[in-house]
């Protein structure tokens, strides 16, 4: 006797059997998706139930997939895998990083930090005690142990008066019997160089000491000669004389310029003049004198302009040299005025 199964019944039961395997695929996807609460260090091995092993079967029969999964959550469901199965391991560190050694016992370049009081900051201890100055007294700056200290040994009325070689040799004597008759005990003076020229007797003292004793010692000389008031000045407190330049239509001798000035401009003192440089040439010739203060004012009440032969001569002040003075006139093309 056959069995009738009708269409329809079967049509049914297949829809059920869909629905069911769609459940359980659903509660596969739940699980998988759902996070651990806790991390069994030692569980227990268990194996799936075969409900569930029918329901897999039963997916891929039918076409369904799972959701896809990060790289992380396929780590970690190889993790609580292997953990069920009692395969798990701890993962080594990581070999680039290791481990940092304990920071109070060394820093980063391997040495032993200093440990410091809460007392005190660092700031203050890193501070230490200035050292006192030295009560050494100096003698002297660079500047004067590489050149000296120029002094000027002149006549109180310089440049008015001027000394000469033979009170310079007095003077001279004089302070040599003085260093000799230093005591032992005090600083001995120390000079460096020294020289008569243009009426001035010029000393370098060594340092400072033997400047003040080079002034006392001048001023207790005395008077050496009738007329000697002597004085020690620094060489930038020297009086310092004015200084011209002029251009003489022709060669004579110097002394004759001086002489030949001196009647034809009584107001110049040229007996007090001094020739600094002469340079001569064919026709003509340039000479630089050191003249008195009274002659300079002479001068340039005349607009520095002078008498000579049978026409005038101009000066110029030595800071005005730059270019050659021209006469006004010569001997040879003007007639006298």
């Amino acid at each position: 006797m056959r069995t009738f199964i009708s269409p329809i019944l079967v049509g049914l039961k297949m829809d059920t059997n869909v629905k069911d395997l769609k459940q359980g695929a659903s509660k596969i996807a739940d699980l998988l998706q759902r996070k651990p609460q806790e991390e069994v260090l030692q569980p227990k091995p268990s194996t799936a139930s075969s409900d569930e092993e029918k329901l897999a079967a039963g997916i891929s029969t039918i076409g369904l997939q799972a959701k896809r999964l990060s790289g992380a959550r396929k780590r970690r469901l190889i993790k609580e895998r292997k953990m069920r199965e009692g395969t798990w391991t701890e993962e080594k560190p990581d070999r680039k990083n290791p481990p940092s050694q304990d920071k109070g016992k060394a820093g980063s370049s391997g040495g032993v930090k200093r440990p410091h009081s809460d007392s005190s900051t660092p700031s203050q201890e890193k501070q230490q005690p200035k050292k006192p100055r030295s009560t050494q007294v100096q003698t002297g700056t660079y500047k004067e142990a590489a050149v000296g200290i120029k002094m000027a040994i002149v006549h109180r009325l310089h440049p008015d008066i001027h000394l000469d070689q033979a009170q310079t040799d007095m003077i001279q004597e004089r302070l040599l019997n003085a260093v000799d008759a230093n005591p032992l005990e005090e600083a001995p003076p120390q000079f460096l160089y020294s020289k008569f020229a243009q009426g001035v007797f010029w000393i370098t003292c060594a340092n400072e000491h033997t400047k003040t004793w080079l002034m006392r010692t001048v001023s207790g000389l005395g008077e050496l000669w009738e007329g000697a008031e002597l004085t020690v000045v620094d060489s930038k407190d020297l009086p310092k004389r004015p200084r011209v330049l002029v251009r003489i239509p022709d060669i004579s001798e110097a002394n004759t310029v001086l002489t030949r000035l001196r009647k034809q401009n009584p107001e110049l003192h040229t007996s007090e003049w001094s020739v600094m440089s002469r340079k001569v040439t064919e026709k003509e010739q340039t000479l630089a004198f050191s003249i008195d203060p009274d002659s300079f004012k002479a001068l340039a009440k005349t607009n520095f302009k002078a008498f000579w032969g049978l026409g005038r001569i101009i000066f110029r002040t030595l800071k005005e040299t730059k270019k050659q003075p021209e006469d006004e006139s010569s001997s040879s093309k003007s007639a006298p005025q």
